[in-house]
Parts: structure tokens; sequence; C-alpha cells
């Protein structure tokens, strides 16, 4: 057993000729490794500012792990063209100290069965639809707030996919309670449960995606809280230059007060050479209650370059700040700006 054991993981790593590695592939059987090395080294900084503009400010400079990962992907063929299917996936979470490479913890872990006439459904710790409702491109500093919008993974997830019709994938899930995210950190507010549907579109060179959710929150029984949103995404490809537009709007109720919110990121992303790309986006954003509100604008510019279909390096950077307002008078403001030069490697 042992032996089979290391002939797999020395398979594994020597197959570096696909993004995942098939370890195992008989009676119908197929078990797949795949995972990245990501590495970023970065200079960040962040300044708060109180309304009389006095400031705070920390900054960092550091190499870092920036989400290394490795998973594990098992589909067994049944009857009648059905399947099942499961994915375990590790990741390395970002510590506080920059002297340790981060804390092991199963990112996702789910099961599911389907088969390409009716779809599939998996069930576990796993994305949701939201999670594909943006086409922005970045590695490190993206700052979509979607999953503010709609919850876009969690840790008790139902969801089902079809992919039926050429071009389409119409998708649903349901989030059971949850109190802590993936690392073990407490929720505030804690999800008392939640439900998405979306779809997913793509016809030449348009690419089209659109969901809707809601979220209910844990509260103490006198009184509700909860959210709804709508996430849009668009792109289009003119050749090697693409444009996106990413959109959420969503109304929140807790008890009688009421928050409305809303972004909108337009961005673009050009393929200079084969091997190497500019991309960039800016975000707008607006979130008003009934006293107070915020506004935040967010630049973000990187380009890549392909060492090897299984390599790749980056540069990239963003400048975000965001303004707050009560009752209409200016309350201080939150700078964060940050550049980093990181590398992946996958296998």
């Amino acid at each position: 057993m042992k032996k089979t054991l290391a002939a797999l993981i020395v398979t594994a790593f020597a197959a570096s000729a696909a993004n995942a590695a098939v370890v195992y592939d008989n009676e119908g059987t197929k078990v797949e490794l795949n995972g990245s090395l990501r590495l970023i080294m970065e200079k960040a900084d962040k300044k708060e500012y109180n309304a009389a503009n006095q400031s705070t400010k920390k900054a960092n400079s550091a190499l870092r792990n920036a989400g290394s990962r490795f998973g594990i992907t098992v589909k067994h063929n049944l009857d009648n063209d059905f399947y099942a299917l499961g994915r375990l996936e590790f990741r390395f979470d970002d510590t506080d100290s920059r002297d340790q490479f981060g804390r092991l913890y199963a990112k996702r872990a789910y099961v599911g069965l389907g088969s390409k006439a009716t779809g599939d459904i998996t069930f576990g710790r796993q994305l949701t639809i939201a999670d594909d409702l943006s086409q922005a491109v970045d590695y490190e500093y993206g700052f979509i707030p979607k999953g503010e919008y709609i919850p876009t993974a969690g840790t008790g997830v139902v969801r089902y996919d079809y992919k039926g019709i050429e071009g389409l994938q119409l998708s649903a899930n349901y989030n059971f309670g949850q109190k802590n995210d993936e690392k073990g950190k407490a929720l505030d507010p804690a999800i008392k449960n939640a439900y998405a549907v979306g779809a997913l579109y793509t016809v030449g060179d348009l690419d089209a995606r659109l969901a809707y959710g809601h979220t209910s929150f844990e509260t103490p029984a006198s009184y509700k809280h909860r959210l709804d949103g709508v996430l849009a995404s668009l792109g289009y490809k003119f050749g090697d230059f693409t444009l996106t537009g990413d959109f959420g709007y969503a109304h929140e109720k807790l008890d009688d007060a009421k928050v409305n919110k809303f972004y909108v990121s337009p961005g673009f992303a050009y393929q200079v050479v084969p091997a190497s790309k500019v991309y960039g986006n800016y975000l707008y954003e607006r979130v008003k209650g009934e006293s107070d509100k915020v506004k935040t604008h967010g630049f973000l510019l990187g380009a890549d370059y392909k060492l090897h279909k299984q390599v790749v390096l980056f540069v990239e950077g963003k400048y975000v700040t965001a303004k707050k307002y009560t009752n209409d008078a200016y309350d201080g403001k939150v700078k964060d700006r940050a550049i980093g030069v990181g590398m992946r490697v996958f296998f």
C-alpha cells in the first residue's frame, strides 16, 4: 500500500504538462491531483483618516504565501451514464506573521452525483453560482465586492448545475446556516440560510452572466435581518482585446433600518503577445444607510507573462479610497494601496 501511494504521488508531480495530473484511471474510476504554489513580494500600506483628516498608517513589505493549494478530484462512472464525484482541496492560509507560510485548512470538500443529460448536484463545502459573477482579471488584489451582495461560498452548500444546452449553464444553490467561515473565524452576522439562482451564457465573443440571491442572518426572534442581491457581468472579446463590466445591487433590511448599495466595475484585458497580457479595472461602489453612506473608488492595473503553460509571473497594483459620510457631512476616509510581483507554479 505504501509503495502504491508513493508511486501515485511521484507520478502526479512528474506529470507537469497538464493542469491536473491523472494518478489513477481504471475501470471507470478516475483520480486527479492538482494544485499551485503561489508567492508574492509586495509593498502595501493602509491609511485611515478621521473627520478632521488626522490619520493613522499601517505599512508592510513582505515576501509571502498568496493562497498556495493542492487538491484531489475523484470521479466514478455509474450505470446509465451517471457518475459520482468528489473534491477535496487544501490551502495554506495567509497568517498575521510573515515569518510563517500559513496554516493548512480544508477550503473545499464536497461530493455529488450527475450526468450529462440531467446535470450535477453536489453537497458540501463549495462555491456558489455567485462566484462566477465577475469577469475582471486579477491575480491578488481583486476588489469586486460580489460576496457582500450574494454569498460566493459556504461550508454547507447544496448546488445544482445544468449544462445540457450548448453555451448555457443554469445553476441554483442553497446555503445552510453558517456561524464561521472556512478558516474557522466567526461571521458577524452569522448566516441563518441563503439561496441563489443564476445563468451563464456564452455565444461567439459574448459572455453574459446573471444571478439573484437572498440571505437571512441570525438575529434575536423579535426582528429579521435579510439581504437581497442581484449580480450581473458582461464580457465581449474584440480579437485580442476584451472589455468587461461587473455590476451589483443589494437591498439590506435589519429590523426597520434599510441599506441600499450598488457597484459598477468596467475592466479590460489586452493580449499583447501569446505569452503576455495587460489588464485593469475600475470600481465605484456606494453604500447608503438611513443617515450614513460610503463611497468607494478603486483602480487596479497589472501585467503577466507565461514562462511555461504551468508557470506565470505577474506584477499588479491597486489603489482604493473609501470616503464616509454621516448626515451628508464628511466623516473620514480609508486609503488602501498595494503593489506586488508574484509567481505561480501549477501542477
